[in-house]
């Protein structure tokens, strides 16, 4: 018996991405290191994600099948994240930091991260440190636990909207390329490394392998409001309500550790709260008169 294979709307999401960005390196191959190498590694990535998808497809009742295709899409972005670095410049063709610090300078008065600088301790800088760390949470534990509790369904939909504001941020690298305040800013702060535990170390590790241009809008931030909003859609209020300390931290801490400019805070709330609206509403209309958009949905193997 054939088995019809339906792009769920997170693989539709991902797909479209690899294809937007493709489409960017072709055009302006010339300006890119090793356009071919990223080409070939956006190809496994949708190769990858078909695949899954038609397994889980073929296979609904497979659980672990089920697990990874709310794995995929996350696993394949530290991939995908990794290579903004290469093509941020694609189309502004330098960083825009010294607009953003005339900006936030010119509304604010004065620059967040300095402020903050004053507040630095070592246990202050290991607990930011542990917020920053723990946005992974809103990415994979609540799905996970959705396809946990046979509410298949929503999971698709909670990685969708994360999958939406994922991707709306690596976009708009293209658009403002920043290097961030720990590099913008180096000359300014009262010290010149965050100093702290264990936690700090290992961060500080990570983070020499991150990517230049990486930082307009705040991707931890849009992610983790969008998780926190749609927990509350597809769990509960309540679980809304639990996780809201550790999102305003993160929040708090995206500028505390130096690694985005309040700009960056704000335009990753402004994609978190429009993501969750454009995910209410094609859930919505995908759903039909009969059921209200954003309600929890019953136990689902779908």
């Amino acid at each position: 018996m054939k088995h019809e294979v339906r792009l769920r709307s997170i693989e539709a999401i991902t797909l479209s991405y690899l294809a937007v960005v493709s489409s960017l390196i072709v055009a302006r191959a010339a300006h890119i290191s090793h356009p071919a190498r990223l080409l070939c590694g956006f190809s496994v990535c949708a190769a990858l994600v078909i695949a899954v998808s038609v397994l889980a497809q073929r296979f609904p009742e497979n659980t672990p099948l089920a697990y990874a295709t709310v794995c995929c899409p996350p696993a394949l972005t530290l991939y995908l994240y990794s290579a903004v670095g290469q093509y941020c410049l694609l189309l502004r063709g330098r960083y825009l930091d010294s607009d953003v610090n005339q900006w936030e300078q010119k509304i604010l008065g004065v620059h967040p991260n300095l402020v903050l600088d004053r507040f630095t301790s070592a246990p202050l800088t290991e607990f930011m440190m542990v917020c920053y760390a723990s946005f992974g949470f809103f990415a994979v534990l609540p799905p996970l636990w959705l396809v946990a509790n046979g509410c298949r369904r929503a999971a698709e939909q909670y990685m969708f909207s994360e999958g939406l504001a994922l991707f709306t941020c690596y976009l708009a690298y293209l658009a403002v390329p920043l290097r961030g305040p720990a590099v913008a800013l180096a000359g300014h702060f009262e010290s010149a490394d965050l100093r702290g535990f264990v936690v700090t170390y290992l961060q500080s590790r990570l983070m020499e392998h991150d990517p230049p241009g990486s930082c307009f809008p705040s991707a931890h931030v849009a992610v983790t409001w969008t998780g926190l909003l749609s927990m509350r859609r597809f769990i509960s209020p309540a679980a809304f309500r639990a996780f809201l300390p550790l999102a305003l931290c993160i929040t708090v801490a995206v500028v505390y550790n130096r690694y985005h400019y309040a700009s960056d805070v704000a335009a990753g709330l402004v994609v978190a709260a429009l993501c969750t609206v454009v995910s209410s509403r094609m859930e919505s209309v995908s759903a039909g008169p009969g059921r209200r958009a954003g309600s929890r949905p019953a136990r689902s193997v779908e």
